[in-house]
């Protein structure tokens, strides 16, 4: 079961991170009338949702099926002193809270603007944070806790 967990989680990455980026981009389309409804909001729900099935393949390695954070979590003082571990347990899901409280705060945010300007504002800096802190968060290959661009089961 791990693995193809594993493989989900790391291939869903890749649909994650296009929508962050299209979503991101979207946001900054041009916003006349705050009154419409906002220009390419489809983009932003499939982001969001996205990144929903992300974080639940990611909490069922997290808090289940990976043998990293199981052992982090078993001893997390001695977790926290070996860089390897603490990626995973600490760092990784961190940044990937953060995100998900980032493009639902920025979602929330537009739509309670009052001005087009502001809500296109809000869009763009949130889904923009949003996406930088997934990219910091990934284990891109070539870091210490790297792992390959493209799993098979």
């Amino acid at each position: 079961m791990y693995p193809t967990v594993l493989t989900i989680h790391s291939w869903l990455r890749w649909a994650t991170l296009f929508l962050a980026v299209a979503a991101t981009l979207n946001a900054f389309r041009r916003d006349t009338d705050v009154s419409q409804r906002m220009p390419g909001r489809h983009w932003d729900s499939l982001f969001m949702m996205a990144l929903d099935f992300q974080v639940l393949f990611g909490l069922l390695l997290y808090f289940g099926l990976s043998p990293f954070t199981r052992e982090a979590l078993n001893d997390l003082g001695a977790a926290l002193s070996n860089p390897g571990l603490r990626f995973w347990a600490i760092e990784h899901i961190g940044m990937m809270v953060a995100a998900v409280a980032l493009v639902r705060a920025g979602r929330v945010l537009a739509l309670t603007a009052t001005t087009a300007s502001a809500r296109r504002t809000r869009r763009a800096l949130f889904f923009t944070l949003t996406t930088l802190v997934i990219l910091g968060g990934i284990p891109w290959p070539g870091l210490e806790n790297g792992r390959p661009l493209w799993r098979s089961f």
